[in-house]
């Protein structure tokens, strides 16, 4: 099949979170099993084009124009010329609702569209209390009518699927539920490559990773740190992620509030590159991710795949990841008692982590990338099939 995956965020310059993972890591294993593909990308800088190993990339310039509704729908109307300047008569495109991307292929018609749900505005919205402007309610609106009007829609867990459908009112049967993946032995192989920095030297630790911001739920960590603290006064925190601030200040300020005088046991770094975010997610006794709601986590089968025992929270995406006390932990979001009494009693427990952490690298495996994307091309193939008349009569 001729494959072209849309995705504004795509590593290295434009990698946000799990879109941009996502993308990356599908589309090099669709290329792998003999696929043709191409991805369509944004770069601050001018459009250009470069090679990810099998995978070309065409960077679009993202426009700087206000408001942020009309920056999204220049964008995705932008789309439409790039594609045809690429070289390549697509079978599918597919591209997230976050941001509406799609939507002015949803009208224009190039080739079938389909739409994967990565996380709604509105999800965003609700986590994070947010009172929507006018702006907003144009992006959640403009997510929605993509999505509506796409040939076919899927997504990684059924936490969201149903989620999705509840809100737009869109039959459940309509979303197709196919995990996300990772490269396990890319994972690995990095890992192996980097070398934990100076200062991690001897230091017992609990690690986050991913972004530091409400909704991952890192303010709820942070209440939970100084009973933490006290229990172990040789374990420090160990926080890898771009800050994007806590209710109008750094999220590290108020991190540090609630520590106290126990500041000097937590260490913080910016988003680091795999070679080195790998080794200090491997050298972790635990890795923690407490966010109030996760339509799957990516950063949980990293830390799994390897061998890291993760407490996670439930009634989200992490229930189709982690079984709780078997391969990983699972505490109620936005409780931070019950996050710290967890993180106190894995780490008094030694063996018990052990086994749990050998049951979660078996269990990433059940997410590598090779073998979950032979189900997305299936996916793909179905879906090019039964529009394929549909769009003979557009065209």
């Amino acid at each position: 099949m001729n494959i072209c995956l849309l995705s504004r965020e795509y590593p290295p310059e434009t990698h946000i979170g799990g879109i941009g993972t996502y993308t990356q890591n599908m589309g090099r294993a669709l290329a792998d099993a003999g696929h043709t593909v191409h991805v369509v990308a944004a770069t601050a800088d001018r459009s250009t084009t470069e090679q990810d190993g099998p995978v070309p990339v065409h960077r679009l310039h993202w426009p700087s124009i206000r408001p942020r509704a009309l920056r999204h729908f220049a964008y995705a109307r932008a789309l439409a010329p790039a594609l045809a300047r690429i070289n390549c008569k697509f079978d599918i495109i597919q591209g997230s609702e976050f941001g509406a991307e799609g939507i002015w292929l949803s009208i224009v018609r190039h080739a079938p569209l389909i739409t994967r749900l990565a996380t709604p505005r509105f999800v965003v919205d609700d986590l994070m209390n947010t009172n929507c402007v006018a702006r907003d309610h144009v992006l959640n609106w403009m997510e929605k009518a993509q999505t509506l009007r796409s040939d076919g829609i899927f997504t990684s867990t059924n936490a969201l699927a149903s989620k999705v459908s509840e809100r737009w009112r869109i039959p459940r049967e309509r979303i197709t539920v196919i995990p996300n993946s990772i490269s396990i032995s890319r994972v690995i192989e990095r890992a192996a490559r980097g070398r934990v920095p100076e200062k991690l030297r001897g230091v017992q630790y609990v690690c986050y990773f991913g972004r530091l911001e409400e909704r991952k739920g890192v303010a709820v960590l942070a209440h939970a740190l100084p009973a933490l603290f006290d229990r172990y006064p040789r374990v420090s925190m160990v926080f890898v992620g771009r800050d994007l601030g806590f209710r109008g200040r750094p999220t590290k300020e108020y991190i540090l509030q609630q520590v106290g005088e126990r500041s000097d046991r937590c260490i913080f770094f910016d988003n680091l590159p795999q070679e080195e975010l790998f080794p200090v997610v491997k050298a972790a006794r635990l890795v923690v991710l407490p966010s109030l709601w996760e339509a799957f986590g990516f950063v949980c089968v990293e830390a799994m795949a390897l061998g890291r025992p993760v407490i996670a929270t439930s009634g989200s995406g992490f229930d189709e990841i982690v079984q709780d006390g078997v391969s990983g932990y699972l505490v109620e979001p936005g409780n931070s008692e019950a996050l710290q009494g967890k993180m106190i009693a894995c780490l008094a427990d030694e063996n018990a982590l052990a086994e749990v952490a050998s049951a979660a690298e078996k269990r990433a495996r059940d997410f590598e990338t090779a073998k979950i994307a032979q189900r997305v091309a299936a996916y793909f193939e179905r879906v090019a099939a039964d529009a394929r008349p549909t769009m003979t009569a557009v065209n």
